[in-house]
């Protein structure tokens, strides 16, 4: 019932009355959405006049009743049944205590923003409508950004003036999950230290699309082959997902993760042996990662690590008499296990420093020539065993004749 007197006191107050004297009109009128609550509001500058008792607004073409403020002081309306995704427009006037009315204000609205990021793409374009009855003009629209999770803050990703377009496509980041988005419209400068007026759309989210993943990817079990020194990894993958490959990685002692290789599917579980193992009681973590079929949004495994024990030390014997002439005892060859085979450099000189004899062949020895008098000899050997140490050993030989 309130409404239905409000309304028509209203329409009353629409008609003419020759006795009385006109209210002064509601200037600078505004339509923003509150970016906390993103709800619609409504503002103006109060009435000048002193009889002026509170405000109509109505909405629409024609400007149909939408609401009464009482007080001549109260300049806000929070359109709570409005969506601000939604384009409305607003009149507003004033009235006083006699419900005389003054003139209504053009029509004025909100702004709505739309934005999009096309599916595996990188490329964001946001629309949005130009501001309706803004006091003086639009003189610039601005395109405010947020990039999730590079930014804190808005930056500006361009500005357009009052002719349009009213849209903008720009890049982001491979690594952007999340665009936040907003417009500004501002009026021109008022001057007098007055700022202009400034009306901000809708906030706009928008997300990068992807396309599916694999299902499951999953290190099955890691095992140390002490022979070959190798770990050898069996590995469960969606064999049908073929859109990217999987790629394996790896860790040591926590360093950062390195590609350690791309995996061909196959029968699965797949099969890796990882030749490049640090025997040291050093720790070796495993994870295996798939791109989404945009080729974007890596998802990894779980990690599963092994300690790499540090293998015994290598047996060896190196003799030190050398017996011309003898079949067991007459050549000089160091007996070593464990060689790694692809270094091995073996040095025979005199006592006057002189290079005798030299060798890269394990099973090669020194067998003295009759040249090489009786006396004592140097040596140095340089080789690299299978836990790839590389070791120097330095003596002397004694030769017998």
């Amino acid at each position: 019932m309130k409404r239905l007197r409000l309304l028509l006191l209203f329409v009353l107050s629409l008609l003419p009355l020759q006795a009385q004297e006109p209210v002064a009109p509601v200037t600078d009128w505004l339509a923003t959405v509150d970016e906390a609550s993103q709800q619609i509001v409504l503002s103006w500058r109060p009435s000048a006049d002193t009889q002026a008792m509170g405000y109509h607004i109505c909405t629409g073409t024609p400007c149909l009743y939408y609401d009464t403020v009482f007080g001549r002081m109260d300049t806000t309306y929070i359109c709570t049944d409005h969506l601000a995704t939604e384009r409305h427009t607003y009149c507003v006037h004033v009235f006083d205590s006699a419900y005389n009315a003054s003139s209504l204000t053009p029509a004025f609205g909100n702004m709505v923003l739309s934005a999009d990021v096309p599916r595996c793409d990188t490329m964001v374009t946001a629309r949005w409508t130009p501001y309706i009855g803004m006091p003086g003009g639009v003189a610039a629209y601005r395109l405010l950004a947020r990039l999730e999770p590079y930014d804190d803050e808005y930056t500006v990703r361009a500005v357009v003036d009052s002719t349009g377009p009213f849209e903008h496509s720009f890049a982001i980041a491979e690594g952007t999950i999340r665009v936040w988005l907003k417009v500004e419209a501002s009026g021109y400068d008022r001057g007098a230290g007055v700022p202009p007026l400034v009306s901000t759309s809708n906030i706009v989210a928008v997300e990068r699309r992807t396309a599916d993943t694999a299902e499951h990817l999953d290190i099955l079990s890691i095992e140390y082959d002490s022979i070959d020194m190798c770990n050898r990894l069996a590995i469960d993958v969606d064999t049908a997902f073929h859109a990217s490959p999987y790629t394996l990685w790896r860790s040591v002692d926590g360093d950062p993760w390195d590609s350690l290789a791309v995996l061909s599917l196959g029968e699965v579980p797949l099969r890796y042996v990882d030749n490049r193992v640090t025997p040291r009681n050093l720790q070796h973590c495993y994870r295996l990662a798939v791109n989404d079929a945009c080729g974007l949004n890596p998802r990894y495994s779980d990690s599963v690590c092994i300690v790499v024990p540090t293998p015994p030390a290598p047996a060896q014997a190196i003799p030190n008499i050398v017996v011309s002439g003898d079949p067991a005892n007459g050549t000089f060859l160091p007996r070593l296990r464990g060689l790694m085979g692809d270094l091995y450099e073996l040095y025979i000189y005199d006592r006057n420093g002189l290079l005798v004899y030299s060798t890269t062949d394990p099973t090669a020895g020194w067998t003295p020539a009759d040249s090489n008098p009786q006396g004592v000899y140097a040596y140095s050997l340089r080789c690299r065993f299978n836990n790839r140490r590389i070791k120097i050993f330095t003596g002397s030989v004694l030769v017998i004749k």
